[in-house]
């Protein structure tokens, strides 16, 4: 008998199939699968034979099953996200170039893409719950994908050195679990980098890039989701930390609840976030002191990043109208180029698809936005539009969205009022939104813009705001919070 045959000699050959299935039914751990596989005829039996259903019945334990998957196809998709995430757990993600990190990459990206697409399955308290989310935050909780306490080495010859837009899109989608943790320290040794990314010009650093303006600048977007994570995670970086730890779990970032889906889509009413500035002439030594134009003394570049040190939290909520009935004036248009047209970049199989999933054309078309909120003591008002983007590194439902921030009611005449503008990108899901503000009341040179960097996240909670505030505004300085 060859060394690795099945025995035809041990107890299990005398135990019924079922039986044997139910013993490797209890077996959690791949390697003792594979080891009660090798045991006998009767073991391997139980595990790849009767048509692998036994594959089929593993697969709906850990991940959303796919209707019309054939069960090999799901034996060997389980043996493969079970080695690579096993994998995963032990490497250093450094920029996303390796094979190894864009295998894992896909993995996590498929595990996204189909998560609530399958059967839903209820925790304890009746809740709906995805196995796929399950899978993706175990993955972030036991892998370095986020967590990870070492800086990245520098590239070595000709090797990128930028992080690859499909990691940069997974670890922007794994960031949704990160406040489910039980408290993860999320430790970024490269905070300097983030806080010069996300204080730059927009035309050194764009949101948007490529020449249709439809691809997320997804390392900004990395950037962004540092910054504020750095405050929230970390109890000795500000007080935003304490505030966040202080919310009830319902009104904390949350992940994604239904599938992902492509196109304009409104998002949740509710929603609370934050934002960070310094005032212009800091603004101004750190914009210098980035660029290595200027140079300074270590003591004298520690750069505060205002309203989040002091833990503020602002709460809004939002409106949604496809038809666009609210006024929307030339000079915020011009300014935040909110109407500009949707192109998706496809093939002519996948436009026939998009025509039959949406024969009217309504995933395609702007969504404008209005809301209302309080900030500290002031109350506004905010106006502007959701544009669809295309699929970003293999992932759907990524949305654009522009905001002009007011103090008036009515969004009028910019140079009678006080403005804000804000542009954003919303991860797919629509639960957290990332991006820049700028001052909006002058004609803007975007070459050294007043702005900072915001977060957003969708909450269950209305908040609790006076509707008929008189909203006062907070004068007309420059140097005043956005």
């Amino acid at each position: 008998m060859a060394r690795n045959s099945p025995s035809n000699t041990t107890a299990f050959n005398k135990l019924p199939i079922e039986l044997n299935k139910n013993v490797a039914h209890f077996l959690e751990n791949d390697a003792d699968i594979a080891n009660f596989s090798a045991i006998c005829r009767a073991t391997n039996h139980a595990v790849d034979g009767d048509n692998l259903s036994f594959w089929r019945a593993k697969f709906r334990e850990k991940y959303v099953l796919m209707t019309g998957t054939k069960n090999r196809e799901l034996k060997s998709k389980y043996k493969r996200r079970a080695k690579y995430l096993r994998r995963g757990t032990g490497l250093q993600f450094i920029r996303g170039h390796t094979g190894t990190e864009k295998r894992i990459t896909a993995i996590l990206t498929d595990l996204i893409n189909e998560s609530w697409k399958g059967a839903v399955h209820l925790g304890e308290h009746g809740e709906p719950q995805c196995l796929n989310l399950a899978a993706l935050s175990k993955f972030v909780m036991n892998s370095w994908i986020l967590l990870d306490g070492k800086r990245p080495p520098p590239p070595k010859g000709n090797n990128p050195k930028g992080v690859h837009p499909a990691l940069a899109a997974v670890r922007l989608m794994c960031a949704h679990f990160l406040f489910d943790l039980g408290g993860a320290r999320h430790n970024i040794l490269g905070i300097d980098e983030s806080q010069k990314a996300v204080y730059a010009p927009t035309n050194l650093a764009p949101l948007y890039i490529s020449d249709k303006k439809n691809e997320v600048n997804m390392e900004w977007a990395l950037h962004c989701l540092n910054f504020f994570l750095f405050h929230m995670k970390n109890p000795d970086a500000s007080l935003l930390h304490d505030k966040v730890e202080e919310l009830d779990s319902f009104d904390r970032p949350s992940a994604w609840r239904e599938p992902l889906k492509a196109g304009s889509y409104p998002l949740n009413k509710c929603w609370k976030g934050t934002y960070a500035y310094m005032l212009r002439p800091d603004l101004d030594r750190f914009r210098e002191y980035a660029s290595g134009k200027k140079h300074l003394r270590p003591e004298d570049t520690i750069f505060s990043d205002l309203n989040v040190e002091e833990g503020c939290i602002q709460s809004i909520q939002f409106d949604f109208d496809s038809e666009g009935g609210a006024t929307w004036p030339d000079a915020a248009e011009q300014r935040l180029r909110s109407q500009r047209e949707t192109i998706f970049d496809h093939t002519r199989a996948q436009h026939s698809k998009r025509n039959k999933i949406d024969p009217e054309g309504e995933r395609s078309k702007n969504i404008q936005v209005t809301g209302w909120g309080n900030d500290q003591d002031d109350h506004f008002y905010m106006t502007g539009w959701l544009n669809p983007l295309p699929d970003q590194s293999g992932i759907p439902g990524w949305q654009r969205i522009t905001l002009m921030k007011h103090f008036e009611e009515e969004l009028d005449m910019l140079d009678e009022d006080n403005h804000w503008a804000y542009e954003g990108v919303v991860l797919p899901g629509g639960r957290i939104i990332l991006g820049r503000w700028w001052w909006a009341n002058d004609e803007v040179d975007f070459d050294d813009e007043y702005g900072g960097p915001f977060i957003l996240w969708a909450v269950d909670s209305a908040p609790e705001l006076p509707c008929d505030s008189d909203g006062d505004g907070d004068g007309d300085d420059e140097n005043d919070e956005a």
